[in-house]
């Protein structure tokens, strides 16, 4: 029975020694406690609007202490005491400045080297008034783009706020890089002022235009709207002649494929049979003016029937003779009749 009892106050005191540590891890974060050797430091602004006892110290992002204490002076001047890890170590030419953590307003302070003289700050040392920055207004900063943030969504609204706070605190964009891109503007626009003058006469002009002509161009809209309405009633039959279209014209593809080659064949013995006729063009010139006259005599042998009928003069045959030459051999002819010559 003992065994078992000291088993269970065993159990019990390591349960609670568990328990004890974590809510000790727990409350080390939520509550950010710091357990480094820490040193003690005052610094004086002219506004400390958000800051509070608990927020953070940083240096370049990173966390290095706490604000203590926020205190005012007789003279209206807010005195900071904060904390520093020792490794941390301030020269006389320290500043330190109030900066937004967040657009909804939670702040920290940053120190910064800067400017001035390079002797250590005594532990318990003042930062002057000369060498802090106050808060950034940020009311009065979004007071004045409030006519910009009305045309914009809430996440836009919530981007540029955060773009500007960076800007005039010296984390992002620098505000003379911005001004300097306005000068360039309002100095370009104001080098086409004339060129601008005569832009906005000619739209007067035009304007003016129209005004004069707002029934026509009443009516020209009417016209347009029944046109476009009638296209709209008649879109099947549209869609149709377009779809006819289109196999018509794959029809004429095919057979202009398929007629190709014989075309090509017409083309190339036309241009010889050209050649041909051009080289004996006065042959051809005869030939032609002389085949009416023919097919006249033709039709008028064939008035009796299907047949010609012809009378025999002379019957010769052209042989070729010694050296090629023609040799002619009559072998009927007749002088009387139609063949007489008188």
């Amino acid at each position: 029975m003992r065994d078992n009892l000291g088993g269970v106050i065993w159990r019990l005191g390591a349960f609670v020694a568990v328990c004890v540590l974590g809510t000790f891890v727990l409350l080390t974060l939520f509550a950010e406690l710091r357990f480094q050797d820490q040193a003690t430091y005052k610094a004086q602004f002219a506004n400390v609007s958000g800051l509070e006892e608990g927020n953070f110290v940083r240096i370049a992002g990173v966390e290095v202490g706490k604000v203590q204490r926020i205190t005012l002076q007789p003279d209206s001047v807010a005195l900071v005491e904060f904390s520093a890890d020792r490794s941390v170590v301030l020269t006389e030419g320290a500043r330190a400045a109030i900066r937004y953590q967040n657009p909804i307003g939670d702040r920290y302070m940053e120190l910064l080297e800067g400017t001035g003289g390079t002797t250590t700050l005594d532990v318990g040392g003042t930062i002057p008034l000369a060498h802090t920055e106050p808060a950034l207004d940020l009311d009065a900063l979004i007071g004045g783009f409030q006519p910009l943030f009305r045309a914009l969504d809430p996440e836009q609204v919530n981007s540029l706020s955060v773009q500007l706070v960076e800007a005039f605190q010296g984390q992002g964009a620098t505000i003379n890089s911005v001004l300097a891109h306005t000068a360039s503007l309002t100095s370009t626009l104001a080098n086409r002022d004339v060129l601008i003058g005569e832009v906005i006469g000619n739209l007067h002009g035009v304007l003016g235009s129209f005004g004069g002509h707002s029934e026509q161009f009443s009516k020209a809209i009417g016209s347009l709207a029944e046109l476009t309405e009638g296209l709209a009633e008649r879109k099947g039959d549209i869609a149709a002649a377009i779809a006819y279209s289109d196999a018509a014209a794959g029809s004429i593809a095919d057979l202009l494929l398929q007629a190709r080659p014989p075309l090509t064949k017409v083309v190339d013995e036309s241009d010889r049979v050209n050649s041909l006729v051009l080289g004996d063009h006065e042959y051809f010139d005869d030939l032609l003016n002389t085949l009416p006259d023919s097919y006249r005599m033709l039709a008028r042998q064939g008035l009796n029937g299907d047949f010609f009928s012809y009378y025999l003069c002379d019957l010769l045959i052209k042989v070729n003779g010694k050296g090629g030459q023609p040799v002619y051999i009559k072998l009927a002819g007749q002088d009387t009749g139609r063949c007489s010559t008188i």
